[in-house]
C-alpha cells in the first residue's frame, strides 16, 4: 500500500469517527431495558383504559398483578388533577391533587398535565422527588405518562415510574423538544421558565442550555457564570472546541448529538457528557437548545 492510499484511508476513518461523534442519529428507542419496560407497561395500561373505561381501575389496584407489584404501580388522574388510581397512596384517591408538590417544591401533578396537553405530544417524561414504597427517604422518580380518551369521552392521564432510574438519551430528547417548543411559543419569556430550579427543565444533573448563533451563552442554569459570555471558542478538558463543532454541525441539520468532557453540576472534575442539541429560528434569531446526559 503506497503512502497516498494509506493517508486517504486514515483520513476517511477519522472523518467517519468525527461524523459519528457529532451527528449520531437520534435514538428512536430507549437504550435501557427498564425504560423500555416502563413505556410498554404504561402503553398497555392506556390501551386497557381506552377499551374498558373506568372498569379498568380495579384491575390496576390488584396486588400481585402486572400493574401492581413491588414498587411498580399504575396511577391514573384526570386533566384537572383528580386522582382515580394510586394503590400505593390510597389516601390520595378520590381527591384533587392539582397543587401537590414533591419534596423539592415541584408541582409535579401539574407537570403530568402539561406534559400531555400543552402541545402536540400526548406522552412523555416527568422527573421529581418522591417516596419509594417501603422506604423512609425520598429519592428521584422518573415517570412516563400518557393521555387517554375513553369511549365515554373522558380524558385521563395514565402513568408509572421507576426510582433512581438510569439516565437515558430519550430523556434528553424529551426535555430539549419541550424547551424548543416553549421558546417558539413564548419567545424570550420562556427563558425564565427554563431556569426555574424546581421546574420541568432542571433535575438531577440535567439542565437545558441555550446559545445564540454568535456563540453567546444565553441560558445556563447549572453554570450561570457563562451566561452573557461568548463561548464560541470554549474548549473542554480534552481541548475540543465543542461549541464551535456543535454550531458547524448544525449548519447542515436541525439536530445533533455531540460528546464532550464537562463537569456535572456542583462538581469540578470533568465527566463524559453526551448532549442533544436542536437549532430553532425565531424571527431573525437563531438559537441552539440543548441538554445532555453524563455517561460516567
Amino acid at each position: 500500500m503506497n503512502k497516498k492510499v494509506f493517508c486517504i484511508i486514515v483520513f476517511s476513518c477519522l472523518f467517519m469517527a468525527i461524523c459519528l461523534s457529532v451527528n449520531a442519529a437520534n435514538p428512536s428507542e430507549p437504550a435501557n431495558m427498564e425504560t423500555k419496560q416502563l413505556i410498554s407497561l404504561v402503553k398497555e395500561a392506556a390501551l386497557t383504559l381506552e377499551k374498558q373505561g373506568e372498569a379498568a381501575f380495579e384491575q390496576f389496584k390488584k396486588p400481585g398483578s402486572k400493574w401492581l407489584h413491588r414498587d411498580t404501580y399504575i396511577f391514573v388522574i384526570d386533566t384537572k388533577g383528580f386522582v382515580y388510581v394510586n394503590p400505593q397512596r390510597p389516601e390520595l384517591q378520590g381527591t384533587n391533587q392539582f397543587n401537590l408538590k414533591d419534596l423539592m417544591g415541584k408541582p409535579f401533578i401539574q407537570s403530568f398535565i402539561k406534559k400531555v396537553t400543552s402541545g402536540t405530544k400526548t406522552e412523555g417524561w416527568v422527573h421529581y422527588v418522591w417516596y419509594k414504597p417501603g422506604e423512609e427517604n425520598p429519592m428521584w422518580k422518573t415517570s412516563f405518562v400518557k393521555h387517554v380518551k375513553t369511549a365515554s369521552g373522558k380524558d385521563y392521564i395514565v402513568g408509572s415510574g421507576l426510582y433512581n432510574m438510569k439516565m437515558d438519551r430519550v430523556f434528553a430528547i424529551d426535555v430539549v423538544d419541550d424547551a424548543a417548543n416553549l421558546i417558539l411559543k413564548k419567545g424570550k419569556e420562556a427563558f425564565k421558565e427554563l431556569k426555574d430550579p424546581v421546574g420541568d427543565y432542571n433535575y438531577l444533573t440535567t439542565y437545558v442550555f441555550v446559545i445564540d448563533d454568535k456563540g453567546n451563552d444565553i441560558i445556563n442554569p447549572a453554570f450561570p457564570g457563562f451566561e452573557g459570555q461568548n463561548v464560541f471558542n470554549l474548549r473542554d478538558s480534552m481541548g475540543r472546541y465543542f461549541i464551535k463543532d456543535m454550531m458547524a454541525a448544525l449548519e447542515k441539520t436541525d439536530s445533533i448529538w455531540i460528546d464532550y468532557m464537562w463537569p456535572k453540576p456542583r462538581q469540578m472534575a470533568p465527566s463524559k457528557k453526551s448532549a442533544y442539541v436542536r437549532k430553532i429560528s425565531m424571527g431573525n434569531e437563531v438559537f441552539y437548545v440543548g441538554s445532555g446526559i453524563y455517561l460516567d
